[in-house]
């Protein structure tokens, strides 16, 4: 059982078998879930449920639109939607340092900038390796100094 039982996460994925295993691995967990299948609802959802964190498929209906819905939410005025952490999932599997515009500046995305996420998953996600990476965007079972 997780230390926050009830956080809800916001999972977005246009494929239904995914979205089933993701709820079923994080509701044994002791989390709420709800559910999106494409970058718009996605977004709706983000903004009118502040979700604790969202799990977000890099690849849907259009191509890249997980990447997309990150700079979204990064951009939205909300502190609660801004700051929200996103783990992304992703059947690319390949690793690699991930930055937009290397060598400038468009006024979006920074020189050098990363992704800001919290962490990438590979399809099929391992359950064990999922709620590892919630519990540690979450900061769960971390003691709280002082």
């Amino acid at each position: 059982m997780t230390s926050a039982p009830g956080k809800r996460i916001l999972i977005v994925d246009d494929d239904p078998s995914t979205v089933a295993l993701l709820e079923a691995v994080l509701k044994k967990a002791g989390y709420s879930t709800a559910s999106a299948g494409d970058a718009a609802e996605g977004l709706a959802k983000a903004r009118s449920e502040r979700p604790a964190l969202v799990l977000l498929d890099v690849m849907m209906r259009t191509g890249t639109e997980g990447f997309h819905v990150v700079w979204e939410l990064r951009r939205d005025s909300q502190p609660e939607v801004r700051d929200v952490p996103i783990i992304m999932l992703t059947g690319i599997h390949a690793t690699t340092e991930m930055r937009f515009y290397p060598d400038q500046s468009d006024g979006t995305y920074g020189p050098h900038e990363y992704l800001p996420v919290q962490a990438f998953l590979d399809k099929p996600v391992d359950p064990d390796k999922l709620l590892a990476e919630v519990r540690l965007a979450l900061k769960e079972g971390q003691s709280n100094p002082g």
